[in-house]
């Protein structure tokens, strides 16, 4: 056998099983309480960014939320794939990573972090977040059976949310917002 004919094997076994997991998701997960609580987490945080956001700072704080949603949805598919974590009951199947945390919760939080306090230093606020995140929200979906850790622990996230809203912080304060 060839190379692109075991690679065409590969993708055809892959595409196999995800055929699998959307039909277990039809039948056992969706509407489930846990898939309810994912959508109207998602919901609930959208609607409270549009009605707490800074009108005037909107596009400086979506493009911060645009990246962190960017940067989760990748950095969560990796971790996925590489057999880090699973989700178990996911808003939507097709997709490999948990949509109300990488497109909602941490986007949100983030962009409310970097609009409330704005003088307050970036890496305090950096650090609290990635904290708070790791030892309080992280633990809370494990304990809902939504997020499995497999070879992850909490505290390895730390680093990364740190760096995540530093980064985030930085494109929303720039001196010129329209030059990189």
């Amino acid at each position: 056998m060839t190379t692109i004919e075991k690679m065409d094997q590969h993708a055809k076994e892959g595409q196999e099983i995800v055929q699998k997991v959307i039909e277990l998701w039809m039948n056992e997960v969706l509407f489930t309480w846990r898939w309810w609580f994912g959508l109207l987490t998602t919901i609930f945080a959208w609607l409270l960014w549009i009605k707490f956001h800074k009108k005037e700072s909107r596009y400086r704080l979506l493009t911060a939320g645009f990246f962190v949603m960017t940067i989760s949805v990748s950095l969560d598919a990796i971790g996925v794939q590489l057999g880090l974590w699973s989700y178990r009951y996911e808003v939507f199947p097709f997709i490999p990573a948990y949509v109300p945390y990488d497109l909602a919760l941490m986007p949100v939080v983030i962009m409310l972090l970097i609009q409330f306090k704005p003088h307050y230093s970036a890496v305090k606020k950096s650090i609290i977040f990635s904290l708070l995140t790791a030892f309080i929200g992280e633990p809370l979906i494990i304990f809902t059976d939504i997020y499995k850790p497999q070879n992850w622990r909490v505290f390895y996230s730390i680093p990364i949310y740190i760096v995540i809203f530093l980064i985030a912080h930085w494109l929303t304060t720039r001196k010129k917002f329209n030059e990189l």
